[in-house]
C-alpha cells in the first residue's frame, strides 16, 4: 500500500492537466497498487486520489452481496462520480469538468499526501485548514498516540 505524504502547491492548466509530483507518484508501487488512479469525491467535497488497485482492493471489501442493501444504496454517488485517470509520461493527468464542478476546486490546489490518497484542496482553503489546525497539532497527536497504545493493550 502507497504512504502518501507531503504538500505540494500546483497549477491546474486550461486543459484541465495537473502534474503529479514526482515526488508522490514515487510513494505507490506501480506492481501493488497500478500506474492509473482513482479519482472520487471526497465528503468533504475535495477530490481525492487513489491508486487504482488499492482502490478496488478497498471496494471489494464493501461489495460482500450482489443483493442490494440500504448502506450500498447510499454509495451510488460515489460509484457514478468516480472516474480512473492515467497520468502520461510526465505524470499528468485531464481532471474531468463535471467533476471539478461538484468538487471545492480552485485552478491553484495544493495535493495533499493523506496516507492511502492524495486530497485536491484550493490553496488558500488549504492555508486556512492549516492555520486553524496548527495551534491544536500537538493535542492532536498525542490523542492519537493516546489512542493507539490503549488499542495495543
Amino acid at each position: 500500500m502507497a504512504l502518501f505524504v507531503g504538500e505540494f502547491d500546483l497549477v491546474v492548466d486550461a486543459k484541465h492537466r495537473l502534474a503529479i509530483p514526482a515526488a508522490l507518484r514515487e510513494l505507490a508501487d506501480d506492481q501493488q497498487d497500478g500506474p492509473d488512479f482513482y479519482l472520487v469525491l471526497g465528503y468533504d467535497r475535495h477530490l481525492w486520489l487513489y491508486p487504482d488497485r488499492y482502490y478496488r482492493r478497498q471496494l471489494g471489501q464493501l461489495q460482500k452481496s450482489v443483493l442490494p442493501s440500504r448502506s450500498s444504496q447510499r454509495l451510488d454517488l460515489m460509484f457514478a462520480m468516480a472516474r480512473v485517470i492515467k497520468p502520461d509520461g510526465q505524470g499528468r493527468v485531464v481532471l474531468p469538468e463535471k467533476s471539478m464542478q461538484r468538487a471545492i476546486f480552485s485552478d491553484k490546489i495544493t495535493l495533499v499526501g493523506n496516507n492511502d490518497h492524495i486530497e485536491l484542496w484550493p490553496t488558500d482553503e488549504w492555508d486556512k485548514h492549516l492555520e486553524e489546525a496548527l495551534p491544536r497539532y500537538g493535542q492532536d497527536v498525542l490523542d492519537a498516540g493516546d489512542g493507539a497504545e490503549k488499542a495495543s493493550q
